[in-house]
């Protein structure tokens, strides 16, 4: 299999396990004018590393960011 097609199924798999884990996951106590079950900073925090990632998987394909 071409190493780009392998790449991009197994991103795809990981952004499914992102999910299932995400629906699976128990609602947080919120307080006023929270989110229900968000922690923002965990979620600025991995939408970086998302970012980071994609910016050089863009790189690597030699695509503009």
């Amino acid at each position: 299999m071409d190493p780009v097609a392998e790449a991009t199924l197994r991103l795809e798999a990981a952004v499914e396990r992102l999910s299932r884990a995400a629906s699976a996951r128990p609602a947080a106590p919120r307080g006023e004018g929270d989110s229900p079950g968000v922690d923002p900073a965990a979620v600025a925090a991995l939408a970086a590393r998302l970012d980071e990632t994609i910016g050089r998987l863009r790189g690597v394909l030699g695509e503009e960011g």
